[in-house]
C-alpha cells in the first residue's frame, strides 16, 4: 500500500494511517480538492465537503486491490 493510498483511506474513514512527516500525503491529497495548501484545522471540513469524491477514490482502491502473496 502506498502512502497516497493511506491518505485516501484516512480521509474517507477518519482513521489515521499516517503520522509524523507522512501526514504530508494527507495534506497533499486534500489540498488537491481545494486548490491550495490545507491547514490542520481544515482537514475535517474539507474531508466532509468532498466526501463523495473521496469515496470514489476509496472504492477505486478497493476495486484495484491486488491479491496477497501467500507462500
Amino acid at each position: 500500500m502506498t502512502k497516497r493510498e493511506c491518505a485516501v483511506i484516512t480521509a474517507y474513514t477518519d482513521v489515521s494511517m499516517l503520522k509524523g512527516d507522512d501526514l504530508k500525503y494527507l495534506y497533499d491529497y486534500l489540498s488537491g480538492f481545494i486548490g491550495r495548501k490545507i491547514y490542520t484545522h481544515e482537514i475535517s471540513a474539507v474531508a466532509a465537503a468532498y466526501k463523495e469524491q473521496i469515496r470514489e477514490d476509496f472504492l477505486e482502491l478497493c476495486r484495484n486491490a491486488k491479491e496477497a502473496d501467500y507462500e
